[in-house]
C-alpha cells in the first residue's frame, strides 16, 4: 500500500487538507457542488459566512446553479 497522501484544495479558503485511507479531512457538499475543508464546514454550521458568500454565488453562477433560499439569520444554507 502507498504512503502517498491524497491532497485537495478547499473551493473555499484554498488551504489543503487530506481525503482517502482514512483521513477524510475534506466535505462533498451536493447543494453547491462543491468540495470544501472541514474546517470551513464545521466552522459554518448555521449558515455560510459573509466572507465565503462571494465565492459562493460565483461558483453558482458558474455551475449553472441557482442560488439556495437563505435561512432564517440570512445565511445561504451549508447543506
Amino acid at each position: 500500500m502507498s504512503d502517498r497522501k491524497l491532497m485537495y484544495t478547499c473551493e473555499l479558503c484554498s488551504d489543503s487538507y487530506q481525503m482517502g485511507q482514512g483521513i477524510y479531512d475534506g466535505k462533498q457538499i451536493p447543494l453547491y457542488k462543491i468540495d470544501v475543508c472541514k474546517g470551513c464546514y464545521d466552522g459554518n454550521w448555521d449558515g455560510w459566512s459573509p466572507d465565503h458568500e462571494a465565492k459562493l454565488l460565483s461558483h453558482l453562477k458558474e455551475k449553472g446553479l441557482s442560488a439556495p433560499e437563505r435561512n432564517n439569520i440570512g445565511l445561504l444554507p451549508r447543506n
